[in-house]
């Protein structure tokens, strides 16, 4: 996914100083709702693929919700930044092939339903290009 997407391989740092849609759009278990605290043990975030730092590339949208918790937890899934649908790409609690598919092939992902995230593991979601 890396090399295959510029959107996670900026050459900036992320900035709010751009108007409009922030570049990464933090979350928790509930959209915009992340908990930064010190006893945190789930994440998520999306990265705005209109917004990677290459003049005239425009990306996929990526969001990418952890769960460091020894039990599984519901995330909500927020819209993509740009709107477009979500297919599961990664679920590192599946097993092979299952755990990784290509961006295109993935199961499509409803927004706001609710996606079982398994303890300790991840998922990412990629919008449709």
């Amino acid at each position: 996914l890396r090399k295959a997407h510029p959107v996670f391989r900026r050459r900036t740092f992320f900035t709010a100083a751009t108007p409009g849609t922030p570049e990464i759009l933090w979350h928790g278990v509930q959209p915009v709702q992340p908990d930064f605290s010190t006893t945190s043990r789930r994440l998520a975030f999306a990265l705005d693929g209109r917004r990677c730092d290459r003049p005239d590339v425009v990306d996929r949208d990526f969001y990418v919700a952890m769960n460091a918790d020894d039990h599984a937890e519901n995330f909500q899934i927020p819209a993509s930044p740009s709107g477009r649908p979500w297919r599961r790409v990664v679920d590192t609690a599946l097993a092979s092939p299952d755990d990784f598919q290509d961006v295109d092939q993935g199961p499509e992902i409803a927004v706001m339903s609710t996606y079982p995230v398994q303890a300790r593991s991840l998922i990412i979601l990629a919008s449709s290009a």
